[in-house]
């Protein structure tokens, strides 16, 4: 009797010290009353469930000690009246502006596995293929292949995954890439040895880059469920293209890649300088993550949603909004703009489904058009603005990505591509569900319980 009273005592302890951290933080009024439950009243759950995912922010200083020296130098020429979106965003995430060639759109897996494969077998120098997911699969056998034979020729090959989002792979799998002279390693940020202990924060980048001459950027990972032979029919969004974009891209990879391993890449022959070209325009790199405390991502999205006057398009498969994501949209609506929600109903989180449904009602009542795609994955991350600006990358509208991931997107202003992503999207919209508000008031009971029981959780996802 006395071990377990004492043992209570010592649970219920640890609580209150936990607490007294949780008060230290930047939580949100929804996560703060959230984990004080949990904490509080049951420790048993709160305890281990805070250390696994209350983290929210990783130590910025010790970030900054594997920040690679930067090459970021624009040796194309950027127009002079560069517009107020992008020098906005530039100065709200730190990175200069860049230019950039039209983009080659890739919507399904195998497009953009066949693509970088190509891209591959014509390597010289370096391979770089930094993503979130990476399957024991056909899909990762094939590319895993063809990065050994890439190696075994002499060209320096990295691949960085993070290691909750590849859980489900070996570590084994990679081992002909190391025995073939390439490098591998994971995006750890659990690693005791280096006191880390960040349980909660994942790098969620999408980021290849060959020889500084080509690059990828999107929102999909390697496997055969993103080519749809998983779930179900799956479209994505990846983009490959050329341009001085390139040289802060791979530098975001040395960042990251010298915090994973400690390894510097400096070296000029990473950071090639870019023939100048006729059809590059400007564009700017939005990378967020943990490591900054200003949740740069949500300011990034408020200035893309007021630059809208006429269009709004909002692509997300994930929609685990707060009030400033709801409000921002809202005022977009009220200010005459068209603004369109298009969310997939079939996802590999289903209950992430039901979260973005408790969000809809005051968006449609204020003006928001919501659609929801059936029978297919719709993972592409994507803003499109009016006719010529878009931003794409990994960002989901979710917490984790304007809290705990470390996310990267493009933003840039050109009208053929975005008319040519809008031929893509208006199909999209055709096959689509708009969600009537009355129709939707008059869901059941239960089915709106259900949809707020999960929304508690929201904060914490």
């Amino acid at each position: 009797m006395l071990t377990a009273t004492l043992l209570l005592i010592l649970v219920h302890a640890g609580g209150l010290v936990l607490f007294g951290h949780l008060l230290l933080s930047r939580k949100s009024h929804a996560s703060l009353i959230l984990w004080t439950l949990w904490l509080l009243l049951f420790p048993l759950l709160g305890i281990p469930l805070y250390l696994v995912l209350g983290t929210e922010k990783i130590n910025r200083r010790e970030m900054e000690r594997f920040r690679a020296t930067r090459h970021t130098h624009n040796s194309n020429a950027i127009p002079e009246n560069v517009d107020h979106v992008l020098d906005a965003l530039r100065h709200v995430n730190g990175h200069e502006l860049c230019t950039m060639a039209r983009p080659e759109l890739l919507w399904d897996g195998d497009a953009y596995y066949d693509a970088l494969l190509r891209d591959i077998e014509q390597a010289q120098r370096f391979v770089h293929i930094q993503t979130y997911v990476w399957r024991e699969d056909e899909s990762g056998e094939r590319l895993l292949d063809a990065l050994c034979n890439a190696a075994r020729r002499g060209v320096e090959v990295r691949v960085l995954l993070d290691e909750v989002g590849s859980m489900k792979t070996s570590r084994s799998f990679f081992g002909p890439l190391e025995e073939a002279g390439g490098y591998f390693s994971w995006y750890s940020t659990v690693q005791t040895r280096r006191s880390r202990f960040f349980f909660n924060l994942r790098n969620h980048r999408k980021v290849n880059v060959v020889d500084g001459k080509v690059a990828y950027v999107g929102g999909m990972n390697i496997g055969e469920e993103y080519a749809g032979r998983g779930i179900g029919p799956w479209q994505d969004l990846q983009m490959r293209f050329e341009g001085e974009v390139l040289r802060t891209l791979e530098n975001a990879f040395a960042e990251d890649w010298s915090f994973a391993t400690r390894e510097q890449l400096n070296d000029a022959r990473y950071y090639p300088e870019q023939p100048p070209a006729g059809d590059h325009f400007p564009a700017v790199v939005v990378k967020t993550g943990p490591d900054k405390a200003d949740l740069s991502f949500l300011k990034c999205f408020s200035i893309l949603c007021h630059a809208a006057r006429e269009r709004l398009d909002v692509f997300t498969p994930y929609f685990v909004p707060n009030e400033h994501l709801l409000v921002t949209l809202e005022i977009a609506a009220a200010r005459g703009v068209r603004v369109r929600l298009m969310i997939p109903t079939l996802n590999e989180h289903m209950y992430m489904v039901d979260i973005g449904r408790a969000n809809y009602e005051p968006l449609m009542e204020a003006g928001v058009e919501v659609y929801e795609l059936p029978g297919m994955v719709h993972h592409a991350k994507v803003l499109r603005v009016d006719g010529d600006l878009v931003f794409a990358g990994s960002h989901n509208l979710d917490i984790r990505s304007y809290k705990l991931n470390f996310e990267l997107s493009l933003c840039f202003r050109d009208r053929p591509t975005a008319e040519a992503m809008g031929r893509h999207f208006d199909e999209l919209f055709r096959r689509a569900e708009k969600v009537d508000l009355g129709r939707f008031h008059n869901r059941s009971l239960g089915t709106k319980l259900r949809q707020g029981f999960v929304r508690l959780f929201g904060p914490i996802l």
